[in-house]
């Protein structure tokens, strides 16, 4: 499931993030907006980490590249600086952008909705944040496993539960069914009250549309089967 570059044309989705770049751009003078491969969009400059108490801990060179499914997707991030490795234990894709989340998770932070600022605000710098956090420490705060399986652990996370059948079975029951009484029984058959079971994993799925619940559900299942 890793996402690759996806380079074209300027479309609607180049316009927009072109148009989100050049404000972030007046506000943000370490950064300039530029065009660069068949007029793809993109920002470069210097990310600044600043603590709680506004000191500057580091910064870092990087370059977003808008993407063609922005804001559906998130646009790539690349570090210019050649601090990290390009090294998938690094949270680094061969071709150099950066894993910033699992896929599941970026999906539900899109359809959500995703503005340009909120991605480098929310995403991006916590992202170099746990960067800086391993070099000083040698690991990361919180991390996942990379690839299919990273994707699965998000899933068992929030079900809470490593039985990918059940995981499965959980996501078509939310794809097919409203949400429960906040007094009735669990929908995994627990036996405990759904206010106290899966209420959440219940209402962070159900905002998802019924293809990506059902393509998520068969992942899962073929995952299972290659195990």
């Amino acid at each position: 499931m890793q996402r690759h570059r996806n380079l074209g044309l300027v479309n609607n989705n180049f316009k927009l993030f072109k148009k989100e770049a050049e404000v972030f751009c007046l506000t943000n003078p370490l950064f300039v907006f530029s065009e660069g491969e068949n007029q793809t969009p993109e920002i470069f400059g210097r990310l600044s980490l600043i603590d709680e108490q506004g000191l500057l801990i580091d910064s870092y060179q990087i370059r977003i590249v808008g993407s063609m499914d922005f804001p559906k997707r998130f646009p790539f991030v690349f570090e210019e600086g050649g601090r990290i490795p390009l090294n998938i234990d690094w949270h680094l894709y061969p071709d150099g952008h950066c894993c910033i989340c699992s896929i599941p998770e970026e999906i539900m932070i899109c359809n959500k909705g995703l503005t340009l600022n909120e991605f480098i605000e929310n995403h991006v710098k916590p992202f170099f944040f746990n960067q800086k956090h391993r070099e000083i420490y040698g690991y990361f705060l919180k991390e996942r496993h990379h690839g299919h399986f990273g994707n699965i652990e998000f899933f068992q996370e929030a079900f809470q539960t490593d039985d990918l059948r059940l995981i499965a079975n959980l996501l078509n029951h939310i794809r097919t069914h409203s949400e429960p009484g906040r007094v009735q029984d669990c929908f995994c058959n627990s036996g405990k009250k759904y206010r106290k079971c899966h209420r959440e994993a219940f209402r962070l799925f159900k905002d998802l549309p019924d293809y990506e619940l059902k393509r998520f559900s068969q992942f899962i299942l073929a995952y299972n089967y290659s195990q």
